[in-house]
């Protein structure tokens, strides 16, 4: 999906409604490959409309990809659904219209590249923890000498064993102990 930023100044009075299906596996798999493995075809419907000299998008994005999981690296089926809204200027002094938690780009070449942005989303939506069914109830990776814990053990742990100074002149405190 890509649109020119004149054609779509048109629409002021009414938005232009889109819903297109887009192909994006070859592009992520490619560029992401290691967070996404494989990706079914997007479903995005939206408008976007004119504001003054501005355009906005909405849209709502669905698809289901294929990530691996962060324990064991199994494949995992991860459905996503989720809104963007975007604000695309030309010029760089209409940034100051927005406030500073809106998505706001500037565009060079008048051609608003929607495909993009929706890949780009798309892997912003991965969840930085994905596991595979059934490996909540796992124990946890171990090896000689090491093992994982969860933050939950972790926050416990601190709180249980109060970590000791480890610097070159915490061996002094000793020393004073017996004049308090």
């Amino acid at each position: 999906m890509k649109w020119q930023f004149v054609e779509l100044q048109k629409y002021k009075q009414e938005a232009y409604p889109f819903e297109e299906t887009i192909d994006l596996a070859e592009k992520l798999t490619t560029n992401f490959g290691d967070v996404i493995e494989a990706i079914e075809p997007v479903q995005v419907k939206g408008f976007a409309q004119a504001d003054r000299t501005d355009i906005i998008v909405h849209a709502h994005v669905e698809t289901t990809i294929v990530t691996p999981s962060t324990r064991s690296g199994k494949p995992v089926t991860l459905p996503l659904s989720f809104d963007i809204d975007e604000v695309y200027i030309n010029a760089e002094a209409n940034a100051e219209r927005y406030e500073i938690e809106d998505s706001v780009i500037l565009i060079n070449d008048e051609v608003i590249d929607f495909d993009q942005a929706v890949a780009e989303y798309i892997v912003l939506q991965i969840p930085l923890q994905v596991l595979a069914p059934g490996e909540a109830d796992e124990p946890m990776p171990a090896g000689n000498g090491w093992v994982v814990i969860s933050e939950d053990d972790y926050q416990q742990q601190t709180v249980d064993q109060p970590k000791a100074a480890n610097t070159p002149l915490a061996g002094l405190a000793d020393l004073l102990k017996d004049e308090d």
